[in-house]
């Protein structure tokens, strides 16, 4: 058996120990819990990792509700694409590859079914994949951009018609300089697609035992809909959510989805 001392040893140094300002809204934090780093969110479906040794601090803001851990904060993109998105990432998430990109692009497909001729760019988009689905659907301009994945790194120039960002915001350890680098992407009357699974309602209950804070995983900002939404609202954009997991930003009412109902 790994000897768990050793394998922490060769993880970079996370921040322990702190009481940080929200990473959304500024307001007051306190420490929610913490998660052992081998922690996945595969874990209720038969996966458990060996125990890493090194635990990750998780804080909630009173104000929004945000969930997050400043324990990364001083990791390099190096250190993320060495220990979180390396080899073993398709383990913890194993519908990365396909499953999810596939049944994105079904639902843009099926929604934005009039928007084929926009210039659509997948932020965070993996490996390609559900760019190529909307390409063989007869989507013209879609391009992937992927800080982690050597073919797409290359931040696109311009700006974008529709951006889509799937499970991609609660990857951010600096959720406000994320939202600004989407922002700066689309169009002045252009949509922002989000998919980021909110915060259940009985959160207090279930606290960092949560199947969606993953510090393997990379799970660093687990939103709800008022963290969102302040989140947006300091870009100067309007926020929409049409379920617990498919939201929608824009500089003016996005109403992209009209057979869909907004909540919250």
């Amino acid at each position: 058996m790994t000897d768990p001392a050793a394998t922490a040893a060769s993880l970079p140094p996370l921040r322990t120990g702190t009481t940080p300002a929200c990473k959304v809204c500024g307001g007051a934090t306190r420490l929610f819990g913490a998660k052992d780093f081998n922690r996945s969110c595969e874990d209720g479906n038969g996966l458990r990792l060996p125990p890493r040794g090194v635990m990750v601090d998780y804080h909630r803001c009173g104000r929004c509700g945000l969930i997050f851990t400043d324990a990364f904060d001083d990791w390099t993109a190096e250190d993320f694409a060495t220990h979180v998105y390396g080899d073993g990432y398709a383990q913890v998430d194993p519908q990365f590859e396909a499953v999810r990109p596939v049944n994105m692009a079904a639902f843009v497909i099926e929604y934005f079914a009039h928007a084929r001729d926009w210039r659509i760019l997948d932020y965070g988009g993996g490996n390609g994949r559900f760019a190529e689905e909307l390409r063989r659907a007869g989507f013209t301009d879609v391009t992937t951009y992927d800080r982690f994945n050597a073919p797409f790194q290359t931040r696109p120039d311009g700006r974008f018609n529709l951006v889509t960002c799937f499970e991609t915001l609660e990857h951010m350890p600096d959720p406000q300089g994320g939202a600004a680098d989407i922002a700066d992407l689309v169009t002045r009357k252009g949509v922002i697609l989000t998919a980021t699974l909110i915060q259940p309602r009985d959160i207090e209950q279930i606290g960092v035992e949560w199947w969606y804070i993953g510090p393997r995983n990379g799970h660093v900002s687990l939103h709800t809909r008022a963290s969102m939404r302040a989140m947006w609202a300091r870009q100067k954009l309007q926020f929409l959510s049409y379920s617990d997991n498919v939201h929608l930003a824009g500089r003016e009412p996005p109403a992209m989805l009209g057979r869909a109902r907004p909540v919250g």
